[in-house]
């Protein structure tokens, strides 16, 4: 339709109103003119069935289209339908009714083509060529020129307007798909750009290990006496320094990309992806005397997005330090089940908050709690890490265990890799 109209428009509930003040106004003067006669009984049924058509439809009973429709052809027929009547009339000045009714027909017939459907021109059209043969035959005093003049007219005018508002309603239809295009591509813009800034977070959240080691050293170098001891650290502080750059590099080269890239999947080894990771928090592992098991299978072998694995491992790997207490085990491994193969971190945290667990597995953002140590966090790392994996057809999932929190990422069996579906062994 050209112009909608909506069930709270007042313009159409004045509409409504004035059809029947209109109405109920004919049927008064026809009935002051000849009593209770046949047209003071048409305006009568015709107000009637507009009224109860209309609470009908306030009472949401029927939709506004049909009520509009409705009200525009019973006007058509009402003006229409008592032609005999009207014809033995003595009174009557036929060719006036005649151009009254032509008048009704070419402006309720624009009024369906603008607040329904284009399509309603041609009945109106093919209703109107009966009632002009009609009349042909029933009155032929008037002249024929004018019964065909008013064909003409009123066909002509009906299917120049039915082919120019069906166009302006495609060019419609069109301008509102790419106005919807653009509004989505806008909120995914604002969505891209939320998750850029989230990205910057967490690239934060990763680098305060390392910093915080580089600290240290810089610190037991300073206060070091031996040279040979001085030299050691040195070592132990260049390895940190060229980890941390190249975690640096990696991240933000990452974080640079737009999404499809982060989907450029490669062959994984998790076991050797793990050692790395691991060297990365030695100095941690060793302030909290934790020990960090890698028991993943060394043929663990994996077709998948390196830097979205490698976020996610070290964020639940700094959690997992975070929250477990002195002297406990950090187990890391892998298992295969029939939908799914899942790389999965077992710390032994104390206390678990089983709300905020429910919270991280529903894509929930939370508040970020203070370790053993008092450490801090930037609360985000999980909820950007779980959003990343299902982006790329994982899903990452916290629950209680016996010893403390049980951290699994399940990667679908359908991810495409080098030899089929599933793992390269």
């Amino acid at each position: 339709m050209l112009v909608a109209i909506n069930r709270s428009s007042i313009i159409f509930h004045v509409l409504i109103v004035l059809v029947l003040a209109g109405l109920a106004t004919n049927f008064f003067t026809e009935y002051q003119l000849g009593g209770f006669n046949r047209y003071a009984v048409k305006h009568l049924v015709v107000f009637s069935i507009i009224l109860i058509s209309s609470v009908i439809w306030k009472l949401k009973g029927m939709t506004t289209s049909l009520l509009f429709i409705i009200m525009v052809y019973i006007n058509i027929l009402s003006s229409t339908i008592y032609l005999p009547f009207r014809i033995a009339d003595v009174n009557l000045n036929f060719e006036a009714y005649f151009s009254r009714v032509e008048m009704i027909v070419f402006v309720m017939g624009l009024l369906l083509a603008v607040f329904e459907k284009p399509w309603h021109q041609f009945v109106v059209i093919g209703y109107n060529t009966i009632f002009i043969i009609a009349c042909a035959m029933l009155y032929p005093d008037l002249s024929i020129g004018k019964y065909i003049l008013a064909f003409i007219m009123i066909s002509s005018v009906a299917a120049v307007s039915f082919f120019v508002f069906s166009k302006v309603i495609r060019l419609q239809n069109e301008l509102q798909g790419q106005h919807q295009l653009v509004s989505l591509q806008n909120e995914e813009l604002l969505e891209l750009t939320s998750f850029r800034k989230d990205i910057m977070k967490i690239i934060a959240h990763d680098l305060r290990t390392p910093i915080h080691q580089i600290s240290m050293l810089t610190t037991i170098i300073r206060n070091s006496n031996s040279k040979t001891d001085r030299n050691s650290y040195l070592d132990l502080l260049q390895q940190s320094v060229d980890k941390t750059y190249g975690m640096l590099d990696n991240l933000l080269n990452w974080s640079m990309q737009n999404d499809e890239t982060l989907k450029s999947y490669m062959d994984i080894n998790l076991h050797e992806l793990i050692e790395e990771i691991r060297s990365q928090y030695t100095q941690n592992l060793n302030e909290k005397e934790l020990s960090l098991v890698n028991a993943v299978d060394t043929d663990f072998n994996l077709f998948y997005s390196k830097e979205v694995f490698q976020t996610a491992i070290r964020n639940l790997i700094t959690n997992a330090i975070k929250f477990s207490p002195q002297n406990q085990r950090i187990l890391v491994d892998n298992m295969e089940d029939e939908n799914h193969f899942s790389l999965r971190v077992h710390n032994s945290a104390e206390a678990v908050d089983e709300e905020k667990l429910s919270k991280i597995n529903t894509g929930q953002m939370v508040t970020s709690s203070l370790g053993t140590k008092k450490e801090k966090g930037s609360g985000k790392g999980l909820f950007i890490c779980k959003r990343m994996l299902k982006n790329n057809n994982a899903s990452l999932k916290l629950s209680k265990s016996k010893t403390g929190v049980l951290a699994e990422i399940q990667i679908f069996k359908s991810i495409p890799i080098n030899h089929g579906l599933g793992v390269v062994q």
